[in-house]
């Protein structure tokens, strides 16, 4: 098989393993990494020999830059600072005890080396937690704890990858200049990647004011900004994975208030396809290099690689339990404001913090970016095993502690705290008194007869909306079966609508533009239907 067949059959298997996942109780990564596996049997799959500084900026700079984006900057700010006890603080802590115990079992892997395998696993998967937990609810503030440490100590562990993975290369390290660097490194690459998504956004913002908005062209704008964030950092010489990090922060926020309407829509589900191919192909592309890895381990058998495997996992998982609960409450007897300012953490919470310790793609992602040989030619130290180990602890913490976290969210009785539904209730409200003000000021007593009609209608609409949300003296039954009514109502209609506009073309009367023209607007009217769920209070 050629390069494009190879590509296209794995977009194929993706998308095939995409489906079945939503049939079979296993997580979607053991899915992928399996069919990787299997895939590696076929002729041409298992002579894939990835190049590692492509694979790590091909793949790296979105993962990164999504995270950056999707994450809640707010509450991130509210949970700063266990979220870098956490980030940089149980990183730094793995990587030290991870690096000493694989040099003390495989005394042929150097120090350097093993720090490099401490500093890719540990990174945890925040979307791997969130799919596991998504319909058992975790309280607020854990919540934004989990998906902060993700994000942050994506960064932080890949800046120490870095520096591992050149002391092995060079031979030498300094603790004093890797200090200095990664200070120089981290700043630089935050304001790289500030001022290149600023450039970005500022751009896009130009398009809109000068009417040149074109959704197509800012969703390639927003493709290409990890990538720029990326490459002008490295370009300088400082952190790209900083810059890419602080570029989808800033883009986040910039984005969420400056797009129109349809880029949004567009934009992010061009984001969606992407993450979830690329998420897809970093497994799948683990299961058919496992298959190459294992041969290439000459020097152990089997059974002794898995050993390794097994203690290097358990340790990972108990360091981080040893290192949340001292965490969560040495900063509460240390500083009195913190006792003020903070309720007592439930040991039970730390628990399952500490439990929540799941790696995925941005780990695979970076042990599969190992170099091959160092700067004198020979084979990079250890490569093959160090690759091994990183999967291994992948499978087990989502096998393991994926498995097992709704059953101890059950056992401890923790659920969610109502806050962010709270909110969401709330500004629901809000934004349909908004409505009503804004239409109460559009009509006026010299209106024409339908306009004032008309606004009733919306008005009526709107306050039966509130009603529903408020539960104001109003029997919910009632106002529930009002809401499904209508919109049962105008969900047939539309239907309709599509049913002729499908006849209209079978009959030869329109040609497929028109269809798709009009089948564009009834689109967006039924997507639109979403104002009408029907919410429990």
């Amino acid at each position: 098989m050629d390069s494009l067949e190879i590509g296209l059959t794995l977009f194929f298997a993706v998308a095939v393993v995409g489906a079945i996942s939503k049939k079979v109780p296993i997580p979607l990564p053991l899915l992928q990494v399996t069919s990787g596996f299997l895939l590696s049997f076929l002729p041409g799959f298992r002579s894939i020999l990835l190049d590692p500084g492509f694979f790590f900026s091909f793949f790296i700079p979105p993962l990164l830059f999504a995270d950056g984006w999707l994450i809640p900057k707010r509450d991130l700010a509210r949970v700063l600072r266990p979220v870098l006890l956490l980030a940089l603080g149980l990183v730094i802590f793995t990587i030290v005890v991870v690096g000493y115990l694989i040099h003390s079992l495989i005394p042929a892997i150097p120090l350097a080396a093993a720090f490099a395998l401490g500093a890719i696993i540990s990174p945890t998967d925040a979307v791997a937690v969130s799919a596991i937990t998504e319909k058992l609810k975790m309280p607020n503030r854990l919540t934004h704890i989990v998906q902060g440490e993700s994000l942050i100590n994506d960064a932080s562990g890949l800046v120490a990858f870095k520096f591992a993975v050149a002391a092995v290369l060079t031979g030498t390290f300094s603790i004093q200049t890797a200090g200095i660097s990664f200070l120089i490194l981290s700043v630089g690459g935050g304001l790289v990647g500030f001022l290149i998504s600023w450039l970005i956004g500022a751009t896009r913002v130009w398009l809109v004011k000068g009417k040149f908005s074109e959704p197509t062209i800012e969703t390639i704008l927003s493709l290409l900004s990890p990538y720029a964030a990326y490459f002008a950092a490295e370009l300088l010489h400082v952190s790209g994975i900083l810059a890419v990090v602080s570029a989808g922060i800033y883009a986040g926020i910039h984005d969420t208030r400056n797009l129109t309407t349809e880029t949004r829509r567009q934009t992010w589900e061009v984001w969606n396809t992407l993450l979830f191919s690329f998420n897809g192909l970093v497994f799948i592309l683990l299961g058919i290099q496992l298959n190459r890895v294992i041969d290439g381990i000459s020097d152990f058998w089997f059974g002794e690689l898995f050993v390794y495997a097994m203690v290097l996992s358990a340790t990972v998982i108990l360091v981080r339990i040893i290192w949340v609960f001292p965490g969560a409450y040495i900063p509460r007897w240390l500083f009195k404001g913190i006792r003020n300012r903070e309720k007592a953490p439930e040991p039970r919470n730390v628990f399952i913090l500490g439990w929540a310790g799941i790696r995925g793609s941005v780990t695979l992602a970076a042990a599969l970016s190992l170099p091959l040989t160092t700067a004198s030619g020979v084979p990079f130290p250890g490569r093959s095993v160090l690759v091994f180990l990183a999967s291994s602890v992948i499978i087990v913490t989502m096998v393991l502690n994926g498995l097992t976290l709704p059953l101890f969210l059950r056992w401890l009785k923790i659920s969610g705290d109502g806050i962010s539904e709270k909110e969401e209730l709330e500004a629901r409200i809000a934004v349909a008194q908004a409505a009503i003000l804004r239409i109460q000021q559009h009509v006026n007593p010299l209106s024409s007869p339908y306009e004032q009609g008309f606004a009733a209608e919306l008005i009526s609409f709107y306050e039966r909306k509130i009603q529903h949300l408020t539960n104001q003296e109003v029997d919910q039954n009632d106002i529930k079966t009002e809401l499904k009514i209508e919109r049962n109502i105008r969900f047939n209609a539309l239907d309709a609508e599509r049913q002729e506009l499908f006849n209209l073309h079978k009959k030869k009367k329109i040609n497929e533009e028109v269809l798709r023209n009009i089948q564009r607007d009834i689109d967006n009217l039924e997507s639109g239907l979403g104002a009408l769920t029907v919410h429990d209070p």
